[in-house]
């Protein structure tokens, strides 16, 4: 069967920035939107880049595997890009800009500090340290401790060349993570993602959720909001590591499951993966892994049934 609704990840922004997700896969994160813009944002889901001179068989320009694919318009395209020099020469990018649901693209002047390139880490901010077009997205830094976000191009979903490879370490980047301000979406951004291996065989950070991505079991590590067992979700991350947002009803929302390993399945863990309790391939007592499997997920993948089904 099909999942009955696959929620975005999201990421939530403070000012001019969007982020958000959906299995109910989805990820939230709190930082500044765009950074050179004022408004609050959040993220969610996929998006892609890039333009072409070309004109389509209906008369109109076409788009270099995206543009034009972001909810928020204004003079200028986010993905895109197309923002001309201003009066003197100097270069500009576009960015989102506003509050509430006030919200429009323009084209704002480069600063001599934006100097970080795609993928690089950043910490989120006021003030964008990414090279023009790009924007740093991710977690809040904590005073002193590492960079918890990335330089990510604005990107049209499903175009994952337009993320490029993370800085130093060569992840590739996927355009999957959408961004919103006030629940109003903005636009696809891309992520990096550390791989991990569910059931606790190879674990993400704290405050990190190890998130299987597609049928072939790909599975990479994004901020959680670590909501517990049985809550109410919105978003793919929403819920605690060995967990997962699942829709079956429908609607907007779901429930927060156990992920579990199917009886019987053929998987690539080991074999103690079999015999595990809670959160490591098994389920809470008086609870049985019947919930799939799934067709967007590895056969192997399914979730514990909670009380009231």
């Amino acid at each position: 069967m099909k999942l009955g609704k696959a929620f975005p990840l999201l990421i939530a922004m403070a000012s001019v920035f969007p982020v958000s997700a959906a299995i109910v896969v989805g990820c939230s994160d709190s930082s500044d939107p765009d950074p050179n813009a004022g408004t609050d944002a959040t993220a969610g889901d996929d998006a892609e880049a890039g333009k072409t001179d070309a004109k389509g068989d209906g008369g109109e320009t076409p788009t270099k595997e995206g543009g034009n694919c972001s909810e928020v318009k204004g003079e200028c395209d986010i993905v895109l890009q197309d923002c001309p020099n201003d009066a003197k020469g100097g270069k500009q990018e576009c960015i989102v800009q506003g509050s509430g649901g006030n919200l429009s693209t323009t084209c704002v002047p480069v600063q001599s500090s934006q100097q970080l390139p795609m993928g690089a880490a950043c910490c989120p901010g006021n003030s964008n340290p990414c090279l023009p077009g790009l924007t740093c997205v991710g977690d809040e830094c904590a005073d002193g401790g590492a960079k918890t976000g990335r330089c990510t191009p604005a990107c049209c979903k499903g175009d994952d060349q337009a993320c490029g490879k993370s800085d130093p370490e060569g992840i590739a980047g996927a355009c999957d993570i959408t961004l919103f301000s006030n629940e109003k979406e903005l636009h696809y951004v891309c992520s990096y993602r550390e791989r991990c291996k569910p059931f606790q065989q190879e674990k993400c950070g704290t405050n990190k959720v190890c998130i299987v991505e597609d049928k072939v079991g790909t599975a990479g590590c994004i901020s959680s909001n670590n909501k517990p067992l049985g809550a109410p979700c919105k978003f793919g991350n929403d819920c605690a590591d060995g967990l997962f947002c699942l829709n079956l009803q429908g609607g907007d929302g779901g429930v927060c499951r156990m992920e579990c390993l199917t009886p019987g399945s053929n998987h690539p863990f080991d074999a103690g993966v079999e015999d595990g309790g809670p959160f490591r391939g098994g389920c809470t007592a008086n609870e049985l892994c019947n919930i799939g499997p799934f067709q967007d997920l590895p056969p192997w993948l399914s979730f514990c049934q909670i009380d009231g089904g």
